[in-house]
Parts: structure tokens; C-alpha cells; sequence
């Protein structure tokens, strides 16, 4: 139902494992909405409670449960499924000469049938590809490719991969003549660590500490604090403002379809405010040196007894590395749904670029169908128009997210080393309707002049086993326990890449 269908790919891991499982049986594969309008003429997909007299039952939206729309329009967990399923699959057998085996998990067709191309990529870019002669592997066989391979100067800090792709080499009836068929995808251990920049190479800051706020310039950018709540108050470069409101812990998600069913929005309503609602105990300045200005914040979480640290270190380079640290007082607490934070930016920052998980969102358990990539699109585009609104437009192992305007300035997020992403023109509060699941429909989702941008260590997984009591499985979950993560701002101009940019280490 909804955002679903967490976890499948571990149950082929063992289907595949065991010759006597089969699966793969989906329930549902349609949404079972109708077509209506509002009386504006919008339209939306109607369901339950939408039809009848008010006291007529109503299992509300059990119905919208497919892997494709009512239209029959895929549905962004169809990339999973086809990815999960597909027949022809690889196994990496040398990282360094990238030798890989392909297998065949078909029952009658010979792999001469299929069109197998490959290529390396390094940062998102392809360097060489080719395509294989036509493979004699028989149903449920396999054989070892090493391609020939150029020689590859390998570059610092650039992350190379295997891509490898399967499709049709002829018409077949439905199917058309180079119909993807699947693909792998396979990071290759060609590293080349990059230097670190030396801080006393950076230019110099000038500090002005006042009452409220303390202010940070240097050259091209000023950075200002909340000296009270420790929160960055504002982000400028090149006289452009980045920033409307400043990133603050965050451990709540809007609930899927999923999390209705086991309970998730009462069983963890706890952690819904505990960011928001924490109390700040201390801010310590710091002036590191001439080129680097740190300020130590520490919070406690009245509403689940824990302590909150959250760094900041302002660096001449106009980097801002934002670290943050997560201690229980109780072992006791339910999981959390999230560990991140989220702020917000200028509506005007519409174009969003990333490095990682995509293009469609993808979910700790639900990643498998998501290759490692850079994608562009704007922040509307990472909306996806779930029929109940719920979590959407995740993006997983993210290295690098961008924010820009139509001027090419914007603000890169950099994981350190990884992040989980989502940036919308709607806020969290927007997508949850409460402790009770309401009859909602897109059309009561209308945008807002901002962009929320979540910065996330994780947030939990979708599940899937099914919409009424499962839980998401437990190695997709936080449980309480100490946690760490970090990442790094950084305001870039239209002159300058993210790509380079990511890779600056301090």
C-alpha cells in the first residue's frame, strides 16, 4: 500500500538460495481507485470513504494498494520489483580488473538471445563501454567476463563503477528489440584518496560576536547564529541569501500507509516533537584559528530524555561542516523513525542535483532497483503523488545533494560520508495528517514558497510484508543507542562544480 514494498529483495535472496521456494505473488497489482473531480476540476483518485453516506463503512484506502495506478502507470516501487525479478543477474568476482560472472536464472532461454553491454563510470561520467559477443550460457548456467579494459588513470577521490545492462536482441511478441531486461551495478576498488585542503592555506574570517548572534564573514559569504538556540540564522554569497531557516534535528517522518498498520504514528509519537521541542542548555564560540570558527551547541530531548550536540565549524573556504552526536539517557525508547535534520530554503532554489540512489526515490530497504548516479531535476519533479500523501521522494547513499537558482548559485550538502536525501515545496507536517488516518487526497496538498531539505544519517525503512501490523524489519530500523553523522554546506557559484567542490576534504 502506498510507499511499500520494503525488504523484497531479501526474500529472492533466499528464494534464489533454495530450489524449492517460489514467491513473487503481489497483492495488489492495481490501484482500485476511481476518477473524480473536485469541484475546481482537479482531479484525484477517490476510494472508500469517498462514496456513501457518512456512517457507510469504509476500510478507508485499503484498496490503493498496486504496484501500478489506477491508470496503470507505474508506480515508483515497480523499479524494485522488475529489478528484484529480472532473469539475468551478475556477481562481481575481481574488484580490480573488473572480472565479473553473469548467470542465468531462466528455465528455458539461452543468454544468446540477450544483449549484454557494459561500462565503467567515474563520478557519474562514462569513460569506456562496449558491448559482449553473444553469450552461449545455458538456462540456470553461467560464465566469467573480464572485458577489455583501456588503461584507466584513476583519479582522486572520483568513485568508479560497473554498470551492466541486459536487453532483447530481437522482437519478440509483446517485446520489443532492445527492451531492458535488468542491469547490475558494482563498485570497483580503484581509490585514490584525495589530500586534504590545509586549513592555514584558507582565507582568513573576521568574527563579530554579539548578544544574539555571532557573525561570521569571509571572502564572498557571511554566516550568522542564533547565539540563544544556536541555530544558523543565515547563509549569504555573493549578496544572495541561501538559506530562509537554518538545519535543526529532525526524528519524524509523515507515515506511510505501512506505518498506519503497525501502529507506527502512536506507537513512536514521542520522537514527532522531540527535535523541535528540545531545549538548548549551552553555546560555546570558538575561534579556532584565523580561518576556522566553531560553535558548540548542546541540546537535551525533554520529550524522550536524551542529549542532542550539534557542532558547527566555519571554515575560510565558505564550508560549513555540521556534525552532530545523539546520546540516550534510557535504552528503553522505541526506535526512531529518522535521524537527521531539515531546514529550508528560498523557493527560487528549484534545480536540485545529486550523487547517488535514483532517479526515483529510494528507501533504506527498498534501493535495490536504484543505481548510483548523478541526476538533476527540479524539486517539484521528487514529489511523488502518492494518492494518500505520505513520506515520498527519498534518495539513498546520496554523496552529494545541490540546490540552485536560475543564476547557477546554490548550496551543496556533502555526506560524510553518506546521506539520505528529500527536498519538496511541501513540509513534513504537510504529508502527515496526524495520529489518525484521514481521508486526504493530493489536491488537499498545496505547494509553499520554500523548499524543505532533509539531511538525514537515515530514516527508517518502508516494509512490506503487509499494510496491517507488520513492521518494518529490524535491520531497516535505529534503535535507541548512541549515534554520529556529519556533512558539510557549501555556497557555490555557477562557475563552480559540486562534483569538484565534493570532493575537497578538510
Amino acid at each position: 500500500m502506498g510507499n511499500s514494498v520494503g525488504n523484497l529483495q531479501d526474500y529472492w535472496d533466499v528464494i534464489d538460495a533454495h530450489s524449492q521456494l517460489q514467491g513473487g505473488f503481489i497483492w495488489d497489482w492495481v490501484d482500485q481507485g476511481l476518477l473524480e473531480h473536485t469541484d475546481d476540476g482537479e482531479p484525484f483518485w477517490a476510494y472508500g470513504g469517498d462514496y456513501g453516506p457518512p456512517d457507510t463503512p469504509s476500510d478507508k484506502n485499503f484498496l490503493i494498494n498496486g504496484l501500478v495506478s489506477a491508470d496503470r502507470k507505474p508506480h515508483p516501487h515497480m523499479r524494485e520489483v522488475k529489478k528484484v525479478y529480472q532473469h539475468v543477474k551478475a556477481e562481481l568476482i575481481d574488484s580490480l580488473y573488473a572480472t565479473f560472472r553473469i548467470i542465468s536464472r531462466y528455465d528455458f532461454t539461452n543468454l544468446q538471445s540477450v544483449v549484454i553491454t557494459w561500462s565503467i563510470m567515474g563520478d557519474g561520467q562514462t569513460l569506456v563501454e562496449g558491448t559482449l559477443p553473444p553469450l552461449d550460457v545455458a538456462p540456470h548456467d553461467s560464465m566469467t567476463i573480464r572485458p577489455p579494459l583501456p588503461e584507466i588513470l584513476h583519479q582522486p577521490g572520483v568513485e568508479y563503477f560497473l554498470n551492466l545492462r541486459y536487453a532483447t536482441r530481437e522482437e519478440t511478441p509483446l517485446v520489443v528489440e532492445g527492451h531492458e531486461l535488468g542491469w547490475d551495478q558494482f563498485r570497483l576498488a580503484w581509490d585514490v584518496p584525495t589530500r586534504p585542503t590545509e586549513i592555514a592555506d584558507l582565507p582568513e574570517l573576521d568574527l563579530v560576536e554579539g548578544e544574539q548572534t555571532l557573525l561570521v564573514e569571509g571572502e564572498r559569504f557571511t554566516v550568522t547564529f542564533d547565539r540563544q538556540r544556536g541555530e544558523l540564522l543565515s547563509l549569504t554569497y555573493d549578496d544572495t541569501e541561501l538559506i530562509r531557516t537554518g538545519p535543526v534535528p529532525n526524528f519524524w517522518r509523515a507515515p506511510t500507509d505501512n506505518d498506519f498498520g503497525n501502529e507506527m504514528p502512536r506507537r513512536l509519537a514521542l520522537w514527532r516533537g522531540a527535535g523541535k521541542n528540545r531545549t538548548v542548555e549551552k553555546v560555546n564560540v570558538r575561534a579556532v584559528s584565523p580561518r576556522e570558527v566553531a560553535l558548540d551547541v548542546l541540546a537535551t530531548l525533554p520529550e524522550v530524555g536524551a542529549r542532542y550536540h550539534t557542532t558547527y565549524r566555519v571554515l575560510g573556504s565558505g564550508d560549513i561542516i555540521v556534525t552532530n552526536r545523539f546520546e540516550p539517557v534510557s535504552d528503553e525508547l522505541p526506535e526512531m523513525p529518522r535521524f537527521g535534520m531539515t531546514m529550508t530554503l528560498p523557493v527560487e532554489f528549484e534545480n536540485m542535483a545529486w550523487y547517488g540512489r535514483g532517479p526515483h526515490e529510494s528507501y533504506w530497504d527498498r534501493k535495490t532497483g536504484a543505481t548510483v548516479g548523478v541526476y538533476r531535476g527540479t524539486v517539484m519533479e521528487q514529489y511523488y503523488p502518492y494518492v494518500r500523501p505520505q513520506e515520498n521522494g527519498n534518495k539513498t547513499d546520496v554523496r552529494w545533494v545541490a540546490l540552485a537558482n536560475e543564476n547557477g548559485v546554490g548550496l551543496l550538502a556533502v555526506g560524510m560520508p553518506l546521506l539520505s536525501v528529500s527536498a519538496h515545496h511541501f513540509t513534513v507536517e504537510d504529508f502527515d495528517p496526524g495520529q489518525e488516518k484521514r481521508q486526504r487526497h493530493t489536491f488537499h496538498l498545496r505547494p509553499r514558497d520554500l523548499v524543505t531539505l532533509n539531511l538525514d544519517y537515515k530514516q527508517m525503512g518502508v516494509g512490506g510484508d503487509d499494510s496491517w501490523g507488520a513492521r518494518t524489519h529490524p535491520e531497516y530500523m535505529l534503535p535507541v543507542r548512541n549515534y554520529w553523522y556529519a556533512f558539510r554546506l557549501r555556497p557555490f557559484s555557477a562557475a563552480e562544480d559540486p562534483m569538484k567542490l565534493s570532493h575537497e576534504r578538510f
